[in-house]
């Protein structure tokens, strides 16, 4: 008779004496501090609690990089709200005004190429 294998559950990613399930406050107060686990493949768990907070959801696309010896993730909106804060700084009036009136010059230097091409 053939023996069966014994199923374990799978880990979760979370390191139990990590305070992560209690919901720890980091050092500095800003969010929860949790200790996760690096998986196979490089394959790392954002623990619940920290997905909600930073508006995180299955499938939504993350922007990864290395800042000194830290990894900084951050959700595509983020990203695009940093990026709009940063250009907003150099713009007479609001963003969404200046990106209208960008568009309008696209079209209208369109309409200008295409004249110049029928007259020729």
């Amino acid at each position: 008779m053939r023996q069966r294998k014994i199923r374990r559950p799978k880990k979760s990613g979370f390191s139990e004496d990590s305070g992560a399930y209690k919901g720890e406050p980091s050092p500095s107060g800003s969010a929860p501090n949790a200790t996760v686990e690096l998986a196979a493949g490089g394959r790392l768990v954002i623990p619940a609690v920290m997905r909600t907070k930073l508006g995180m959801k299955v499938g939504d696309r993350l922007t990864v990089r290395v800042e000194g010896n830290e990894l900084r993730i951050h959700t595509y909106a983020e990203g695009l709200r940093q990026a709009n804060e940063m250009v907003s700084k150099y713009l007479p009036g609001d963003l969404e005004d200046y990106l209208r009136w960008k568009r309008e010059e696209a079209a209208r230097e369109g309409k200008k190429q295409e004249r110049w091409s029928r007259d020729e």
